[in-house]
């Protein structure tokens, strides 16, 4: 059953920012300024070399482009990439796709789609668009697997981001499912798979979100569903509802591929910066296929991404009993003399780790970008709140980000992409919100290299579905694995503007809602 609310006698953000005086007034208390002694100045004694003066303003066109330019080309020498070239794995691409709505017939019929059946359009991905709210669609597509591949021991099946529900099927087998649009997440699809033709189909369910759409259908209906979803998506191209701010439509709208790897491989690298002396944490994530315990070796180095010199030399380490799935191994490692990242100088690093074989081959191999630098906020000291960034007091000075970064990477315009986090630093900010939403990791990858910090934020707004909290827990991990590797992200959160007034009987109260942040630290904790 459904609400009829029309969307031009409602309007829910108006609500918000009506409500939020009255919200702020109640809850916030206003920080008295200092009482600080008068201080006078004699004339004569007034230092003209420390009169302030304006930086010149940018006035035209012309003014702008020569900046640019000029930015382009001070940050050029951090965008390169001098670490040694590293060996890459097997993999197809998948760029396209049969795609169609789900029909009544499929609902008792699904052996139909997976044959083929059905009226199906040819799509590109990234693809995303509509059905809003509740909604089922298909995509399917062949793939051809040589020998070669199959001689590899492991297939994996790997999505960068599927909104919202994915059920992947592969040669008619189930491989799994995954909940969330964000996250990246791969499946094993080695059983499924045969020498030459296979076909792999994507069952994606889209929903309403926890709060409700409110301001995006067309029948003028009030939907409330239980899709984790805030806002700033990349939109479609729709005048009506895909050009709005925050249409939470579906799709697979990131990248998808098949690799080849060996059946003991690196799944995951992260370098955590444990002090500015250059001392570092590498974990290194390795995935077994077997049944049984492996023993492994690994090779392991750290170089200079955008300079040139070596970090760390190799360094051989041996891991006995590796057991079915994912291990987790940290190395504690020492880099002499650092290169600290800051937003003017964002030296970068590389860390390289390859799996041997006995035949000292090269069974897998992974790399990893990563800078170094600490950032915290002061909570103990009065005043609270400062922050500081390689223990140096910082403001932060940016702004909300509205989608633009995320179709910068889906159009795989990267020119477009760097000018736009350049202009960001040209306007003085050091800072982005990357709003309501984690985003590709390309846009990180490119913070890193020209210097601009970031928060991300779980996309929760207003409120979070009781039956929810389990799901926005393992996504709030799902989103600290996703930025913690890159050193332009200092900060996550996890709810935009939560309502006070929320309905009982489907909603987290507000006591709830901290017991979630709380939960939702640990996982973050337990990822970085």
């Amino acid at each position: 059953m459904t609400d009829k609310i029309t969307s031009a006698k409602r309007d829910v953000f108006a609500e918000i920012a009506a409500k939020r005086q009255v919200l702020r007034d109640s809850s916030l208390r206003a920080p008295q300024p200092e009482l600080l002694p008068d201080i006078t100045l004699p004339l004569h004694e007034f230092d003209p070399a420390m009169e302030l003066t304006a930086s010149d303003k940018l006035e035209t066109s012309e003014e702008l482009s020569a900046e640019l330019l000029r930015q382009r080309e001070k940050y050029a020498p951090f965008m390169r990439n001098l670490a040694p070239a590293m060996p890459e794995r097997d993999l197809i691409r998948i760029d396209a796709f049969d795609w169609r709505l789900q029909t009544e017939s499929d609902k008792t019929d699904f052996a139909a789609v997976l044959q083929g059946k059905g009226d199906w359009v040819r799509v590109s991905v990234p693809h995303y668009g509509e059905p809003l709210g509740r909604a089922v669609a298909y995509y399917r597509e062949k793939v051809h697997i040589s020998k070669d591949m199959l001689e590899k021991g492991a297939l994996f099946l790997c999505f960068g981001g599927v909104d919202y529900k994915a059920h992947v099927f592969f040669n008619g087998a189930f491989l799994g499912s995954h909940e969330g649009f964000f996250a990246p997440f791969e499946l094993d699809c080695t059983p499924a798979a045969r020498l030459g033709e296979n076909t792999l189909v994507v069952m994606v369910e889209n929903d309403a979100v926890c709060m409700g759409n409110t301001s995006w259908g067309k029948d003028g209906c009030l939907y409330e569903g239980d899709k984790i979803y805030a806002a700033t998506g990349p939109g479609y191209d729709d005048p009506e509802v895909g050009w709005h701010h925050c249409p939470p439509g579906m799709g697979i709208y990131q990248p998808v591929r098949i690799e080849a790897r060996s059946t003991v491989h690196i799944h995951d690298l992260f370098v955590r910066t444990i002090a500015l002396g250059g001392e570092i944490e590498a974990w290194i994530e390795i995935w077994n296929c077997h049944r049984i315990r492996q023993d492994v070796s690994l090779s392991l180095a750290v170089y200079g991404q955008n300079f040139t010199g070596t970090a760390i030399a190799e360094v051989i380490v041996e891991q006995k009993e590796i057991g079915p799935g994912i291990n987790y191994l940290r190395v504690p490692l020492t880099i002499p003399a650092p290169r600290i990242w800051e937003n003017e100088t964002p030296w970068l690093y590389q860390l390289q780790v390859k799996i041997p074989t006995e035949n000292n081959e090269i069974a897998d191999a992974a790399f990893r970008q990563f800078g170094l630098r600490t950032f915290r906020m002061d909570e103990g000291n009065d005043p609270k709140g400062r922050f500081f960034l390689n223990d140096r007091e910082i403001r932060l000075r940016g702004a909300n980000t509205m989608g633009f970064e995320q179709q910068d990477v889906m159009k795989k315009d990267w020119p477009q992409l760097v000018d736009d986090i350049l202009l960001a630093k040209i306007c003085h900010m050091n800072f982005w919100r990357l709003t309501q939403r984690p985003v590709q990791p390309e846009v990180y990858d490119y913070c890193d290299r020209l210097g601009l910090m970031t928060q991300t934020d779980l996309p929760l707004f207003a409120c979070l579905r009781r039956n929810q909290f389990c799901e926005a827990i393992r996504q709030a991990e799902e989103m600290e694995r996703l930025v913690r590797s890159h050193v332009c992200n200092i900060m996550v959160s996890y709810i935009n503007e939560p309502f006070r007034e929320v309905k009982a009987h489907r909603h987290l109260l507000r006591a709830e809602l901290e017991s979630f942040f709380l939960a939702a630290d640990q996982a973050v904790r337990l990822a970085n």
